[in-house]
């Protein structure tokens, strides 16, 4: 009967999940079906070049990306640097750019390239390592005027995400800002505006009778109101995360206030185990309130190699694995902490192969958790620290319960870590999780086995790397 009540508990979990993608699905579908002038981008008359050489050259061009307005188009890479190579530079400009002894030909053919897309300006940039051993890109401004540059200058690339973005803003913003036209509403507002109360109301007259100039206005605040575009490799806005890595884990079985001579604890602590773990947030695109931040949460561990034994006996081996299901609502508090809410299942084995004359007195369970959390990721200077608390509710237990009268199974869980960025979309993880199960029994006299309570203990410190999208 235990392992049906498992089966069963696995299918409905798995159902239901399917049930909210089915549901997340139909959702987008719904809404682009709904609303094409919406989510339409808007138009631009204005475009703008992005080029970046160098190591890491693709992420800092996203980086650079993400604060250009967007009634700025930006031309296609591909069709930039066929025109860098048909102006004459046919290699990277390198450290010429930094040099203003050695500039001038490479700004001219970024400037005839530019022209050759036709756009209004290049933002040409170099990643590199500067005399002082210090990573940074150098960014410059090329445009139609010869004369100097409105952006020269270089961003750090160490430091945290937020730093490089602020650094980005700070040099770039001023010049994209003044170069970006105005979104169409605010071109709207000053072409309304008139010098004399007779062209004002003509132009309330006209929206009345149309229907036009209404429903354009309520489409542009709309698509104002929906927020920024989702930022790949950010935690805050991710479509997915994998994570791979190696566990060290314990376990401490012990009873209170035992009652007969037959109860066994038991401890381990050390043993390698190997888990893997993801989060999908499917609509993390859209700009759809709660179901953008709502995620499939899936994890999986297993012990590798992990032997048992009751005092000098044999090796008896013993089966460790940990399998988590669950969804997880994602929400942004300030500009860069993650809190996380999360619900879902977890199944817990954890069985020593005994023969069966001790097999009564090993302490095997198989649980089946519905659990409860919260989970926060907080910013600490180039790293993040990772903060969590689970409620843990056991649906069914296992064999050493069994053994009980009247036993009743509760428990808690807790996560702590380090977060380090090692690349764009790249970290390591450092992670200890604590899970505790606390019991108690309702002994009686003719009982085989009998104590007031047990407590179950489990450990992990995982060595982890993940990759955020």
């Amino acid at each position: 009967m235990r392992k049906l009540t498992r089966f069963t508990t696995l299918s409905l979990s798995l159902s239901l999940c399917g049930r909210i993608l089915l549901g997340l699905s139909a959702a987008t579908a719904a809404t682009f079906a709904v609303s094409p002038i919406v989510l339409a981008a808007p138009k631009a008359s204005k475009s703008i070049a992005v080029h970046v050489e160098g190591p890491n050259a693709d992420a800092i061009r996203e980086d650079i990306l993400s604060i250009v307005p967007k009634t700025l188009e930006v031309v296609e890479p591909a069709a930039f640097s066929k025109a860098l190579k048909g102006a004459g530079q046919t290699k990277p400009v390198g450290d010429a750019v930094v040099m203003k002894g050695l500039r001038k030909k490479p700004l001219d053919r970024i400037r005839k390239a530019g022209k050759t897309v036709k756009a209004e300006g290049v933002i040409y940039g170099v990643s590199r390592t500067n005399k002082k051993k210090k990573k940074e890109v150098y960014l410059v401004y090329v445009d139609e005027n010869a004369g100097d540059l409105a952006v020269d200058g270089a961003v750090p690339l160490g430091g945290s995400d937020d730093d490089r973005q602020k650094a980005l803003e700070d040099l770039l913003g001023p010049t994209l800002a003044q170069i970006a036209p105005p979104p169409a509403d605010e071109k709207k507002d000053g072409g309304g505006g008139g010098d004399g109360d007779g062209e004002g109301d003509g132009g309330e007259g006209e929206g009345e009778d149309g229907g036009d100039g209404d429903g354009e206005e309520k489409a542009e605040g709309e698509k104002d109101d929906a927020g920024p575009a989702r930022k790949r490799n950010d935690v805050r806005s991710a479509l997915f995360s994998v994570e791979l890595g190696v566990e060290f884990v314990g376990r401490w079985f012990d009873y209170s206030d035992p009652l007969s001579q037959n109860l066994r604890p038991y401890n381990v602590f050390g043993q390698p185990a190997l888990s893997v773990s993801g989060e999908l947030y499917p609509l993390a695109g859209t700009n759809i309130a709660v179901l953008k931040g709502l995620g499939i949460t899936a994890g999986y561990a297993r012990a590798l190699g992990l032997n048992s034994a009751v005092g000098d006996g044999d090796p008896l081996s013993t089966t460790y694995q940990r399998i988590n299901l669950g969804l997880r609502e994602r929400l942004t508090l300030g500009e860069s902490t993650v809190l996380g809410i999360s619900a879902g299942v977890r199944f817990v084995t954890f069985e020593v192969d005994a023969p069966e004359d001790i097999a009564a007195t090993v302490p095997n369970v198989d649980y089946t958790i519905f659990r409860a959390g919260l989970d926060a990721r907080i910013p600490a200077g180039p790293v993040a620290l990772a903060l969590g608390a689970d409620y843990l509710m056991p649906l069914s237990s296992g064999p050493v319960y069994d053994r009980f009268t009247g036993a009743s199974v509760q428990g808690i869980g807790a996560t702590a870590g380090v977060l380090i960025p090692v690349a764009k979309g790249i970290e390591a993880r450092l992670l200890v999780e604590y899970a505790r199960f606390f019991s108690s029994f309702q002994p009686e006299l003719t009982d085989d086995y009998a104590a007031g309570g047990a407590t179950d203990q489990y450990l992990g410190i995982r060595l982890a790397g993940a990759y955020i999208y």
